[in-house]
């Protein structure tokens, strides 16, 4: 990772982000002294910090009580006891592992990382893989967890929901040692990366090779200048600036695909799917649709900036 200086002030929470195999999960493990970097210095509290791991890494031989207890130095059985029932493990305070379901096997993993009572902790995509019952619960329960804890967190997550309940800082990994650190809202706002683009939710993320004459077109009026010749450009369209054509006029032609999550909808222009940012109404899949396409694109960071804004 290229010269990232990084400090957590107690009681702070930093999201760290980026593509699969980017080195996430083992920047984690060298936090926590799991492992050790190539380069470089980290400086860590003195106590073991209360860490969630991917896959779990419980403990076969033992009850979900028993997965408690055993990190709980200050025996702090009324803190045990309200995390069983906070996460809804209280039936299941004899059963081991094998005999839980993989919901219940990532609620034990999360009442064991703060069974301690940690004061920094570290947690890899802690609400993955969740039961649906229990999606919205976590992810109510566990932020006040953490802030009541008052631990310095670091939370790995692939979702823009996850870092609005947890994050201050954002810290996003490209994958080729390149990375950008700054604030959750310049995050998920004006996201400046193409993995923190795709995490947000709020546009399309277009990608293509800039000209000779460092001129670049995407097609329905959207082009960039001034590109290095040759180079691959990735650019971000906010779906603010895409919207229904009204009686047939508009810049594209298309046909409508599903809502999103965030209120608009998915077109497939061509063989590119475009984010709306309008409601979808009464449209039907495959309706054909036209577009006005509007707003300035946004070229993005090839893997970041490499300080913080």
């Amino acid at each position: 990772m290229d010269e990232l200086s990084l400090e957590l002030a107690p009681g702070a929470q930093l999201v760290l982000v980026g593509p699969n195999g980017s080195g996430k999960s083992t920047l984690l493990a060298a936090l926590a002294g799991l492992s050790q970097p190539a380069a470089g210095t980290i400086t860590r509290p003195d106590k073991v910090p209360g860490m969630h791991f991917q896959d779990g890494a419980l403990w076969p031989h033992m009850s979900v009580a028993q997965h408690l207890s055993f990190v709980d130095t200050r025996n702090d059985r009324a803190w045990r006891e309200r995390l069983l029932e906070t996460l809804h493990l209280v039936p299941l305070r004899d059963a081991r592992p094998d005999a839980l379901s993989g919901g219940e096997r990532v609620r034990l993993a999360l009442a064991r990382a703060l069974a301690s009572r940690p004061t920094w902790l570290l947690l890899d995509e802690p609400l993955a893989h969740l039961d649906a019952n229990f999606s919205d619960l976590l992810r109510e329960a566990l932020p006040l967890l953490v802030s009541e804890l008052g631990a310095s967190t670091i939370v790995v997550t692939h979702e823009a929901d996850h870092v609005q309940l947890f994050a201050e800082r954002v810290l996003c990994l490209s994958g080729e040692g390149a990375w950008w650190l700054g604030s959750a809202q310049a995050a998920l706002e004006t996201p400046p990366t193409p993995v923190l683009a795709a995490i947000s939710g709020r546009g399309t993320v277009l990608s293509g090779l800039a000209g000779a004459d460092g001129s670049l077109d995407f097609g329905h009026g959207l082009q960039l200048e001034g590109q290095t010749p040759g180079a691959l450009v990735t650019a971000f369209l906010d779906a603010t600036d895409v919207s229904f054509g009204i009686d047939g006029s508009g810049h594209a032609t298309g046909h409508y695909i599903a809502p999103d999550r965030r209120g608009g909808c998915w077109v497939r222009v061509g063989e590119r799917l475009l984010r709306c940012g309008q409601a979808p109404g009464t449209r039907s899949p495959g309706e054909a649709v036209t577009l006005c396409v509007q707003g300035t694109l946004r070229v993005l960071l090839p893997g970041g900036a490499g300080s913080e804004t």
